[in-house]
């Protein structure tokens, strides 16, 4: 048991700490989408207000004409993108959103059930602008992050490797936790960060990174997309994303 959650715990060390859409306040949205069906139906502009109304700042100027502070750190931005993926049955879209080294860090589908082009295509795109999680800021820095790439040794990667193992060992036997159907092991990783992991699944069911409000927290879910949890009575509460665009809870209970 221990050996598969720390061969585990090796193979996700970038996903404990990936960036999600959440994490960011700027978000630029080109004149153009590169999808040319992505253009019409004024798409373009029910993005930015959806986005606008989760509390992100939107770019639409051409990147020479961002303020100073965003030319010099361009990884505090990221760049919004719609593709139509619609078939002969329904009106669907996906966003993507991409990082200042032209990562995805994530896309969300939306679908409609409206035969109709423009209404269906609007409805889609609302659709998925439901799944997007409030913007919860944090900085990024080029600098820091071109740093490790170059100059970090091996056996630094080595040594924080260990520590995650060690604290996995630590903990693991005390906290379990059930839905009902669902049992899952809570591993505490650093800086107030959690996991709720299954024995038998090498990939977390969702990562816990704290916000700026006591035990509430940005979740990450094994497929990537994100959203929030909470602790609640000694329970772990989780909004997970339905088809429609709204949330449902998911309790997990100490046992």
């Amino acid at each position: 048991m221990k050996k598969i959650l720390q061969i585990s715990t090796l193979l996700l060390i970038t996903f404990f700490y990936g960036q999600q859409v959440s994490d960011y306040q700027y978000i630029y949205i080109p004149e153009k989408f590169q999808d040319q069906e992505a253009n019409k139906f004024g798409l373009n502009d029910l993005l930015k207000l959806k986005l606008k109304q989760k509390k992100f700042t939107i770019l639409t100027e051409s990147k020479e004409k961002w303020p100073a502070e965003l030319l010099q750190n361009p990884c505090q931005v990221l760049t919004a993108d719609l593709l139509n993926t619609s078939n002969m049955f329904k009106n669907k879209v996906k966003i993507d959103f991409k990082d200042c080294e032209n990562k995805t860090i994530g896309s969300i589908d939306g679908t409609s059930s409206i035969k109709e082009f423009e209404p269906g295509m609007r409805e889609a795109l609302e659709v998925a602008a439901k799944k997007i999680t409030m913007s919860m800021p944090k900085e990024k820095s080029t600098s820091i992050k071109k740093e490790d790439l170059s100059v970090v040794p091996e056996s630094k990667t080595v040594q924080i490797v260990s520590v995650l193992k060690t604290e996995v060992t630590a903990d693991q036997k005390a906290e379990v936790y059930s839905n009902g159907s669902l049992t899952l092991n809570r591993i505490f990783l650093t800086d107030g960060e959690f996991i709720l992991v299954n024995p038998n699944n090498s990939v977390p069911y969702a990562t816990f990174k704290p916000s700026t409000k006591k035990e509430v927290y940005r979740v990450k879910l094994a497929d990537g997309a994100g959203t929030l949890g909470y602790l609640e009575d000694g329970k772990i509460v989780v909004e997970l994303p339905n088809s429609d665009g709204s949330f449902r809870k998911e309790v997990f209970e100490k046992k």
